[in-house]
C-alpha cells in the first residue's frame, strides 16, 4: 500500500478519514486489511501532530479501536465468533449512507432553492376531460361511415342534397337534444341522430351536441366501445369518464 502523502485533508471525523483511505486505495469495505488501514490512519494522525493540528478525542478513540481490532485479528478465530471488523464495517456503511443522503439533499437544495410550490386550484362546476370532443368526433365519423355503407332504403340516398331541403338551426337542435336526454339516465350517442333525414339536420344535431357538452349541460361517458350522453343535473359532479 502507498505511503500517506503529507498533503493533509480536513475530515469531520474518523469515519470520514477511514472512508477516504478505503476509497483512495480501492479497498473492499467488507474485507478491510486492518493492519494496513491502521498504519495509514496512524500516519495521518502523526502528520496532524507534526503540523500542530488539533487531534480530537474521536480520532484518538478510533486509533485505539483499530489497534484493538488488529490485535484480535492476530488471535486464532473461534468457531462461530463474529469477525472483529464487523462493527467497524457496519459503522462505515451507515456513515456512507448518511453522506450520500446529505449530498443528495444538498443538490436538491441548490436545485430548488428559492422555489415555492402552489396548491392546486379548485375547479368549480363540471370537469370535462380534454378527449371528450375527440371521442364525439370519432363516434360521429364512425356513424357516418356505417350509414354510408348501408344500401339506401329508397331511391333517395341518405344525406343527398335536394332542392327545397330544409335547414335547421343549432339552437332548435339543442332543445331537441336536451329533451331526448331528459327521457333516459344515459342516451346512446347514435340514438340522438335517430330520425335525421338530411345532411344539414345531421350537422345541426352534431353541433348541438358539441354545444351542450362545451356549456357543461351534457356529459360524455364511454363504456367499452359505446359512447353515451348524459344530461347533467348537478354540475358539481364529474360526468366525463372512461370505464
Amino acid at each position: 500500500m502507498e505511503t500517506l502523502k503529507l498533503k493533509i485533508e480536513q475530515y469531520e471525523g474518523p469515519l470520514d478519514l477511514l472512508l477516504a483511505l478505503i476509497s483512495k486505495h480501492k479497498i473492499n469495505i467488507f474485507d478491510i486489511p486492518i493492519a494496513e488501514i491502521a498504519e495509514q490512519y496512524m500516519a495521518y494522525i502523526d502528520s496532524m501532530k507534526e503540523l500542530n493540528m488539533e487531534v480530537t478525542s474521536d480520532f484518538i478513540a478510533m486509533a485505539a479501536e483499530l489497534m484493538l481490532i488488529k490485535s484480535k485479528m492476530l488471535l486464532p478465530k473461534q468457531e462461530g465468533e463474529e469477525d472483529p471488523r464487523q462493527p467497524l464495517v457496519d459503522a462505515l456503511l451507515e456513515h456512507q449512507r448518511a453522506l450520500q443522503a446529505a449530498a443528495f439533499l444538498k443538490r436538491q437544495s441548490e436545485l430548488y432553492y428559492d422555489r415555492f410550490t402552489k396548491e392546486p386550484d379548485k375547479i368549480d362546476g363540471v370537469y370535462f376531460r380534454l378527449h371528450a370532443v375527440s371521442l364525439l368526433q370519432e363516434a360521429f365519423l364512425n356513424m357516418i361511415e356505417r350509414s354510408a355503407a348501408k344500401p339506401p332504403k329508397s331511391a333517395e340516398k341518405l344525406f343527398t342534397k335536394i332542392e327545397n331541403e330544409r335547414y335547421y338551426t343549432v339552437g332548435e337542435k339543442v332543445i331537441s337534444v336536451l329533451r331526448k336526454l331528459a327521457r333516459k339516465e344515459k342516451y346512446l350517442f347514435e340514438d340522438v341522430f335517430e330520425g335525421v333525414r338530411s345532411r344539414s339536420e345531421l350537422i345541426a344535431v352534431f353541433l348541438a351536441v358539441l354545444e351542450t357538452v362545451s356549456k357543461g349541460r351534457v356529459g360524455v361517458m364511454r363504456e367499452k366501445d359505446k359512447l353515451y350522453l348524459i344530461l347533467i343535473k348537478n354540475r358539481k359532479t364529474e360526468t366525463v369518464h372512461d370505464q
